[in-house]
């Protein structure tokens, strides 16, 4: 008889806990727990996110999307307690249930999952961002197309530089974009476009010129704007301050047994660079007192993304710090003039 006890009390017990372990619907469908759903403007019915439970063996059921500061009571209608939320701007939301069963014992149900709703679905939203971006240049907006970036965006007092110097230099500026692909970060909150912009323009004494550029645009939604984070072979925007070569050595682009030694030359800026010297320096270790070994190297030419090594048979005799300085005269002009030199020990 006490055996049979037990076995109906668990019994009970496993029956009760079905009823806090059924998924809650969201539009009619069920969620699995711990998930995360985008839902969009489009996506909502009569302006609403429904949240629907089963009533079984429950009497009442609440809700609430502030962490329990506020409780909303659902509705019975047939065999489900239903609440229809209003979302009025973009947010996360974490749905919590309080559930009384009949019995009057009360729980609540977290279901861990995470709504983000945006008004705008992301495909439409960043192709609204490039149109804007297309206008406001065209019609030379300084503020509003800086608007249309990030404030962590790298350099953006001098990007918005650059744009003022394309607007004082260039005319009649038109614009043509085309996205050849998009990829969309599993939250929709970061993207990548893929996009290839032509563009005509007058120069201040009325010539025609054209140019066209495959941009890589990073995207990010910081609230309920999408923001340009990042541009990766940007030649169009700025382009009278901002396109040109950038050369660059590190010390990993340094090799060599000492005697005969090897430098790789980078140049991963927008644009050729041309007629340029590679100096190999030495120093003592520890030592900041260089002395140029040997000769320059000259290099008459370094196509933008390209590289090219540099072999130079050392005077000096190991051990010593090797430092190469790429062009030291300053005759490219280059975007970044802080990646011209890079060391390495030999024979220490």
């Amino acid at each position: 008889m006490v055996k049979k006890f037990i076995l109906i009390a668990i019994g009970c017990f496993i029956f009760s806990g079905s009823v806090f372990a059924q998924g809650l619907l969201v539009n009619n469908k069920e969620i699995d727990e711990g998930s995360t759903l985008n839902l969009f403007y489009d996506d909502l019915e009569q302006g609403k996110i429904f949240f629907s439970i089963k009533a079984y063996k429950l009497s009442k059921a609440e809700i609430t999307f502030d962490q329990g500061r506020t409780w909303q009571e659902m509705q019975k209608e047939k065999d489900y307690f239903i609440f229809g939320y209003r979302p009025l701007q973009e947010e996360e939301i974490r749905p919590e249930l309080l559930l009384t069963e009949e019995t009057g014992s009360i729980r609540t149900y977290k279901p861990n999952i995470k709504i983000i709703y945006q008004k705008r679905k992301p495909d439409e939203a960043v192709l609204l961002v490039l149109d804007k971006m297309k206008l406001y240049y065209e019609q030379e907006n300084i503020d509003r197309f800086i608007d249309l970036f990030s404030t962590s965006y790298p350099d953006r007092i001098k990007f918005k530089e650059a744009i003022q110097n394309d607007f004082y230099n260039y005319k009649n500026i038109r614009l043509r974009y085309r996205v050849d692909r998009s990829s969309f970060d599993t939250d929709f909150k970061g993207a990548i476009l893929d996009v290839y912009w032509e563009r005509k323009y007058d120069d201040r004494q009325g010539t025609n010129f054209s140019d066209s550029a495959n941009i890589a645009i990073r995207l990010e939604k910081e609230g309920p704007n999408w923001l340009i984070s990042g541009m990766r072979g940007n030649t169009i925007f700025g382009s009278t301050l901002l396109a040109g070569a950038d050369l660059k050595i590190t010390s990993s682009d340094i090799s060599g047994d000492g005697y005969t030694n090897q430098a790789v030359i980078h140049n991963i800026g927008s644009t050729e660079a041309k007629n340029f010297t590679v100096k190999f320096y030495v120093a003592a270790i520890g030592s900041q007192n260089y002395t140029l070994d040997g000769s320059a190297h000259n290099i008459s030419s370094l196509a933008a993304g390209s590289q090219t090594t540099v072999t130079h048979n050392m005077f000096a005799i190991p051990p010593y710090t090797l430092k190469v300085v790429v062009d030291e005269e300053n005759v490219v002009s280059e975007s970044n003039e802080n990646n011209n030199s890079a060391t390495k020990e030999f024979g220490s």
